[in-house]
């Protein structure tokens, strides 16, 4: 199946969002089952974390977060920064301001670069086991990430279902470290 960047995208995640709330919830929960067998060796106590709020039927990284929490990880979320992100501080009780997207983010006033980071579990549209990553068009990690911190393990989350056998990549494409899934764990690089 030969489809572009958009009409891969928009078929992808009309597949996820098909998803059941009981359906994504499972997911969730193998996800960090998942994470915990295949990642947690890569995190130290007082790591830093970056992952993201679920939108849009992406998978839930909501568990490995309450997992982090719990085992002294320092867990951040991404803040649009121009065209690019920084990593805001993500606590049970900070505070909230939105963006120009109208997306809920941390107040953090020293939020940290990509290269502070020692892993982001990054949402996408959909991946190939090759490490190629569709994102929902922005480029924002693709910026972020362009000259990563070797240390830096790019990590994709997704659903089984976002997985195609091989995605059209540009030139500025940043590859991933490794992909995570419900049923397994996929290492790229």
């Amino acid at each position: 199946m030969s489809l572009d960047r958009l009409s891969l995208r928009q078929a992808l995640r009309a597949e996820r969002n098909q998803l059941s709330d009981s359906e994504q919830q499972n997911a969730a929960t193998k996800l960090l089952e998942q994470f915990k067998s295949a990642l947690v060796s890569l995190l130290a106590p007082e790591s830093n974390l970056a992952l993201y709020l679920t939108n849009d039927g992406e998978i839930s990284p909501k568990a490995i977060c309450e997992w982090c929490w719990q085992n002294s990880i320092n867990v951040y979320l991404p803040v649009l920064d121009g065209k690019a992100l920084v990593f805001a501080r993500y606590t049970r009780d900070c505070e909230w301001q939105k963006n120009s997207f109208n997306i809920l983010e941390p107040v953090d006033p020293t939020p940290l670069k990509g290269a502070d980071m020692d892993m982001v579990l990054m949402p996408l549209v959909g991946f190939d086991a090759q490490g190629g990553r569709l994102g929902m068009g922005g480029g924002f990690y693709d910026r972020t990430f362009e000259n990563k911190a070797e240390r830096t393990h790019l990590i994709g989350l997704a659903h089984d279902c976002q997985e195609v056998d091989s995605l059209p990549i540009e030139s500025w494409d940043v590859p991933l470290s490794g992909m995570l899934t419900p049923s397994r764990y996929i290492k790229c690089l």
